[in-house]
């Protein structure tokens, strides 16, 4: 994925690393990005926090280039998938470089995850879907500045944003999604009880709004790989 209001085509292939935004479903392409998320290491703390048995569901390399990266508005990952139980699934967000405020490091509202879903306003770009103005809390942000190799895990109900990168630094990052054993994939209907607005409407980020423009947004459940953990100390 570029980043919005990029034209590739007038790029030359080498120059096009540059304006990535995002790389997706890179697993079983890539031996070290895959022993990354089937860590031993990882899996033992998320052992500790959630207890045994989890699959891996979606990876992400979240580029946020140099100059141009675009930010990600305040979310909360759990409007983008519909599994029943938001407390099943956990991020892990692994720095390749470093992250700063000064080139678009996490910032998150520590405890709402403990508050529930919120409705949020999905603008058709999978990059756009936010919380909605009423809702924010980010006057209580904290920014997590990270070195290469730090991993953040977070609760899939955690307000948190990115801001742009308009600094010459990149900011590059993986983050895995999981899911423990059992959480169960439900519908709209069931997604609409977690992230719905005053009037009980549907405000996640799963569905398609075709009367916008740029209406390109197809939502699909995760792809679910149960997890072996491998030695990665060598």
């Amino acid at each position: 994925m570029y980043e919005t209001g990029i034209d590739v085509t007038r790029m030359a292939p080498e120059e096009r690393e540059f304006a990535i935004r995002k790389y997706m479903d890179f697993c079983e392409a890539s031996d070290a990005l895959k022993a990354a998320a089937f860590s031993r290491r990882l899996h033992a703390v998320l052992d500790q926090l959630l207890g045994q048995g989890r699959v891996l569901m979606q990876e992400m390399a979240l580029v946020k280039p140099p100059r141009i990266g675009g930010e990600k508005p305040w979310h909360q990952d759990a409007a983008y998938f519909r599994v029943t139980d938001p407390g099943l699934v956990v991020g892990v967000w692994i720095a390749l470089d470093e992250a700063l405020k000064a080139n678009g490091c996490m910032e998150l509202v520590p405890g709402t995850h403990l508050a529930g879903g919120v409705p949020h306003v999905h603008e058709n770009d999978f990059n756009l879907c936010r919380i909605v103005p009423e809702k924010l809390q980010a006057e209580q942000r904290v920014a997590v500045e990270m070195q290469p190799g730090d991993a953040l895990i977070f609760h899939s109900m955690v307000h948190h944003f990115t801001a742009a990168n308009t600094s010459n630094m990149r900011r590059r990052a993986v983050q895995y999604h999981y899911h423990q054993l059992g959480a169960v994939w439900g519908g709209v209907e069931e997604h609409r009880q977690l992230f719905h607005d005053a009037a009980g409407n549907y405000a996640g980020c799963t569905m398609n709004h075709p009367e916008l423009p740029g209406a390109t947004y197809v939502y699909r459940n995760g792809l679910p790989r149960e997890i072996t953990p491998v030695d990665t100390s060598a």
